[in-house]
């Protein structure tokens, strides 16, 4: 086996690019393809349909949708994934990277049967030359920072799940609690190394390849194969961890402190200092209600005194929280109680296999100049304290602050590159593990509710949304009105510019 999954699922006929589905090794053996022989010839050792490993290896984090690729490769270096690219292009089968296959739509393995997806598990090199990293598009977060803790004491701006891969995290946009100081992972990035259609090894930066270098960070799955990263890394600061509970709330009281929250953050006289970072939690828990709200965060290079001397005019709004926690941590102590887990050892990628779940998710950018209207709040609260919480499905949402004060994030220009959030106060995750007890189509309903609840009582806002957090039952059309409405043309025209037979594409692709 090539990979690191150990969960296997039942494949089942369907359609393909090719017509009924049939294994590669069919295909081969038919001489209806020389994919196979092309990846063989490249000393790529293909896993397909018929193999042993293919089950294991073809397995998406999201277990709901289990696509087929005609085949998984896991090219050792640069050449190869070239190699790989130009084996799918001269047999008119369409390409996908996976990193870390965290893909929310299953994307890493075509969002479709019969892709080639190219996986990045051995590109894991990491070096540090100062403050610049240099980082194997195979390498997971959690491999990252306990490179640059233990090496240097060095850190970067990312998500917290330690399984998910370099790759599309930072290719899309790649949020995390320090963001609003050091900015999204695809700002802290200088170069890439990346495999374009054709084949071609490029050097992209802001110097060299600009337009590319632009597309891929903030589009990047569209516009070829990174191979490696170069990127600023940071001072591994320490922070202190906080969380205020309130088990008691209403709908009505769990509203005015969703709006108090955003008031707080989003306050010109008072801006927060950029080493907050600050969220909201609402999700199923043992209280009257049946539902938990919570506000926390890590206050980076802040001390217990400065956390509650900043936090005391929310909590004055907010009442007397059930529950309060505080803890003073090192930079890779806060990493492991973001990722939810203890030992060092759990970062590293390659020890352990990652996990799946059966989900769907979605998302929603409240702007930073119409935050979310008391309609709106009073809606989505009432809806999580309602139908929420008696539902089957395991959910939570995540509030993630992202601008306010001085944020890296925001304070960029709108066309910095191409993720197209730049306006956001704050994101919306939902996201609801849907039990087996439960249709899809059930569960998606329930997940779906939420974010009606938010547009459908402000109707008057356009809201943006997160590609990291795809929702995989967009089309095209409406994923690019979402995730990119002032940049898809851009991007339209750099697709066909660095990519115009479309080898690399999914449902969503330009």
């Amino acid at each position: 086996m090539r990979g690191f999954l150990t969960l296997s699922f039942v494949l089942t006929a369907a359609t393909s690019a090719f017509g009924a589905w049939v294994p590669a090794r069919t295909l081969k053996n038919r001489g209806s393809s020389g994919l196979i022989d092309c990846l063989d010839d490249a000393g790529l050792d293909p896993v397909v349909y018929s193999d042993s490993a293919y089950a294991t290896d073809a397995a998406p984090f999201n277990l709901r949708l289990p696509w087929k690729p005609i085949a998984l490769v896991y090219p050792t270096d640069t050449a190869g994934v070239s190699a790989a690219v130009k084996c799918g292009a001269s047999h008119g089968v369409k390409v996908n990277a996976r990193s870390g296959g965290h893909s929310y739509a299953a994307f890493a393995l075509g969002g479709a049967d019969g892709h080639l997806t190219v996986s990045l598990d051995h590109l894991r090199h990491l070096s540090l030359d100062g403050d610049v990293a240099t980082i194997g598009a195979g390498n997971c977060l959690g491999d990252v920072a306990l490179f640059l803790w233990e090496t240097a004491n060095r850190a970067m701006a990312h998500g917290t799940c330690p399984y998910v891969g370099i790759g599309g995290h930072a290719g899309q946009g790649g949020f995390g609690l320090p963001s609003r100081a050091w900015g999204l992972l695809s700002d802290q990035v200088l170069s890439v190394e990346i495999v374009t259609a054709d084949g071609a090894v490029h050097t992209a930066s802001a110097d060299k390849n600009a337009d590319l270098f632009w597309a891929v960070t903030g589009a990047g799955a569209s516009f070829g194969i990174i191979t490696s990263f170069t990127t600023i890394t940071h001072e591994a600061v320490p922070s202190v961890a906080f969380s205020y509970e309130f088990a008691q709330y209403s709908p009505a009281q769990a509203s005015k402190a969703l709006q108090a929250w955003q008031e707080f953050a989003n306050d010109p006289a008072s801006p927060l200092d950029v080493n907050l970072g600050l969220q909201a939690h609402v999700n199923p828990g043992d209280t009257p209600t049946g539902v938990l709200f919570s506000v926390s965060g890590q206050y980076y290079t802040a001390d217990e005194a400065k956390v509650n001397a900043t936090m005391a005019p929310l909590l004055a709004k907010l009442g007397t929280p059930s529950k309060t926690t505080m803890e003073a941590q090192d930079w890779i102590t806060s990493v492991l109680f973001l990722a939810g887990t203890t030992g060092i050892d759990s970062l590293n990628s390659t020890l352990a296999p990652d996990t799946h779940d059966t989900f769907y998710a979605t998302s929603t950018f409240v702007p930073q100049k119409q935050m979310m209207a008391p309609a709106a709040a009073d809606a989505l609260m009432e809806y999580f304290y309602g139908p929420g919480a008696t539902s089957s499905v395991a959910w939570f949402v995540i509030f993630d602050l992202y601008g306010g004060g001085e944020s890296v994030i925001t304070q960029k220009p709108a066309d910095f590159n191409s993720f197209n959030g730049r306006d956001a106060l704050y994101s919306i995750q939902y996201y609801g593990t849907i039990p087996a007890s439960v249709s899809d189509a059930d569960g998606i309903e329930f997940i779906q509710g939420m974010k009606a609840a938010v547009e459908d009582n402000q109707r008057g806002t356009v809201f943006r949304e997160y590609v990291n957090y795809i929702d995989s039952t967009y089309t095209a059309k409406e994923a690019h009105k979402r995730y990119y409405p002032t940049h898809t043309p851009r991007l339209t025209a750099l697709k066909n510019k660095y990519d115009p037979a479309r080898v690399f594409n999914f449902p969503q692709d330009f």
